[in-house]
């Protein structure tokens, strides 16, 4: 694997990572209550979210979707820089505390909320449509985070960290659950983010251990380290999508890699 290098220093406790479709990184800052984004090698404030943003995700037209930790809700932050709420509750029922995010085929938005901690137990995955409408897919969870579609879209990711441990849940056509599996137990921590190479091996970032990267079957095959162990989120750039972009104590590192990385979904918004 080629040298790991440092892109960018000096965030306040960075969290998610995303690239919009000119290939710009973005980056949520937890710390700051604010996305930033990479220009011309220099960090500079996108927006500001209020509180503690977590996973961000762009959709295919180039709205930016925040999941909003502090404030209970998703974010929508438009190409103009425009801030707007998306989603704050489901049936009448708040949001508690949204983690991570990812998009359906559909255009769906898909995201964890961690609920009131470990042992409340009451963490969920909820599925947002286009028109904002929520569904919750599961519920009963131990703080659940990161979370990433297998390239058929057909089985949904999950970090279960008051677990230490991955879960695997089929999902039908509609986008409901239908089975819950156990796909791998972690050792002496948990999962932040989670993505998928070509490959089907699912790459982990363990807070303490790095970036784990998981073979279909369940089982570790190597570990990434970074400088600083204390990783989140993570995500693939560059042009052949073989680059793999890590968020680590106050830092955003550069990972070449052999094998590129599966591309998200984006969701037929601009239709």
């Amino acid at each position: 694997m080629a040298e790991i290098e440092v892109v960018t220093r000096g965030l306040q406790s960075p969290y998610g990572l995303a690239f919009d479709a000119d290939d710009m990184m973005y980056v949520s800052e937890s710390g700051a209550g604010r996305v930033s984004c990479l220009k011309e090698g220099r960090l500079v404030p996108f927006a500001q979210t209020g509180s503690r943003p977590r996973g961000i995700a762009f959709d295919d037209s180039g709205d930016l979707f925040v999941a909003e930790s502090g404030r209970h809700h998703l974010i929508l932050i438009s190409p103009d820089v425009a801030v707007e709420v998306y989603a704050s509750s489901c049936k009448g029922r708040r949001l508690v505390s949204p983690e991570e995010l990812c998009f359906s085929p559909t255009g769906d938005v898909l995201f964890s909320d961690a609920g009131h901690g470990v042992e409340a137990g009451d963490g969920s995955v909820y599925r947002a449509n286009l028109d904002g409408e929520v569904t919750e897919i599961i519920s009963g969870l131990s703080s659940p985070a990161g979370m990433i579609l297998s390239e058929d879209a057909g089985v949904l990711y999950v970090s279960e960290r008051g677990h230490n441990r991955i879960l695997s849940l089929e999902i039908d056509d509609d986008g409901n659950h239908q089975e819950q599996q156990v796909f791998v137990e972690l050792k002496d921590g948990h999962a932040d983010c989670l993505l998928f190479d070509k490959e089907g091996q699912l790459y982990a970032s363990v807070p303490g251990q790095g970036i784990l990267v998981i073979d279909p079957e369940g089982a570790t095959i190597r570990t990434i380290d970074l400088p600083s162990k204390d990783v989140s989120g993570m995500a693939f750039g560059g042009l052949e999508f073989n680059i793999l972009f890590a968020c680590a104590d106050d830092a955003v590192y550069r990972i070449p890699l052999e094998v590129p990385g599966q591309r998200p979904f984006a969701g037929p918004r601009s239709v």
